[in-house]
């Protein structure tokens, strides 16, 4: 995303990226159907009405909007300070599901380990990468209301996964934050926005595929089977592989704080997924 940041304006970057995601799934869910079809017998199934509306906010919260906001933040905050914010959704996801579903009422347990989690997010991240960061107020915002979208698509996604396909609900949800993003592109946007080179697109398959279309799915799998909050710490694991992944890939020294913010960032979501 930082590499196509100042290539592709934010509407054309969330429709090229939740439309490529759509492909991707709609060849998964062919294969799927085709060669490894189940009954699906006994699994309670929404109406037509509540399928669309639930791919319709999820494709706003965890679609079109959240990539739009991050597509701009990414121009004004370092990517460190991106990463602490973004670390803040099981926190707000905490709130929410009290407030929502009442077989996940607020455990001190819980959200203290939630806590631990995110100073183990500060130590890997680093404080004076934190607070020393370059960003403006723009950014900064930005980033927070991903926080709150993120944590409203996760709550929301835990209610309408737990009701149908996995699969076809982030397909759905991908197809309609594309077309939502397309239309605003369309009128707000130069054509030019839409006229890249081989590369650019090369950089949004990646992201439409990868960091779309498989997370997605496998989220709202997740949301399904589980509690909001545990589903909502996978968010505390990012900058963990971002960590394994500088080291292998790009030669980055690991730390000792960063070594040992990934100890806390385990510690907590143990503490915070165990049930007593």
């Amino acid at each position: 995303m930082k590499l196509l940041s100042h290539s592709v304006p934010p509407f054309a970057f969330a429709a090229s990226r939740g439309l490529l995601a759509m492909v991707a799934l709609l060849l998964w869910l062919g294969l799927y159907r085709g060669f490894f079809a189940r009954s699906r017998d006994g699994i309670p199934g929404d109406t037509p009405w509540r399928t669309v509306r639930h791919m319709l906010v999820l494709g706003t919260t965890n679609g079109w909007l959240a990539n739009v906001l991050t597509i701009t933040a990414v121009r004004y905050v370092d990517s460190a300070m991106m990463a602490m914010i973004q670390a803040s959704v099981p926190l707000i996801v905490v709130v929410l599901a009290h407030l929502l579903f009442a077989d996940e009422r607020f455990r001190v347990g819980q959200f203290i380990g939630v806590l631990v989690g995110f100073v183990g997010i500060v130590l890997i991240v680093g404080p004076l990468a934190v607070y020393g960061g370059r960003g403006s107020l723009i950014g900064v915002v930005a980033m927070l209301m991903v926080a709150v979208c993120f944590a409203g698509g996760t709550v929301y996604g835990r209610f309408a996964a737990a009701s149908g396909d996995p699969v076809t609900l982030a397909c759905g949800q991908q197809a309609f934050g594309a077309a939502i993003a397309a239309g605003v592109s369309l009128v707000w946007e130069p054509q030019s926005a839409w006229q890249q080179p081989l590369q650019v697109w090369e950089l949004l398959a990646v992201v439409g595929v990868l960091c779309s279309a498989l997370p997605t799915a496998l989220y709202l799998r997740l949301l399904g089977r589980g509690p909001s909050v545990p589903a909502a710490l996978v968010a505390y694991l990012q900058p963990i592989w971002a960590t394994v992944l500088g080291r292998a890939v790009l030669g980055e020294r690991v730390g000792a704080a960063a070594l040992l913010g990934t100890a806390f960032v385990i510690a907590g979501i143990v503490v915070s997924t165990r049930r007593t």
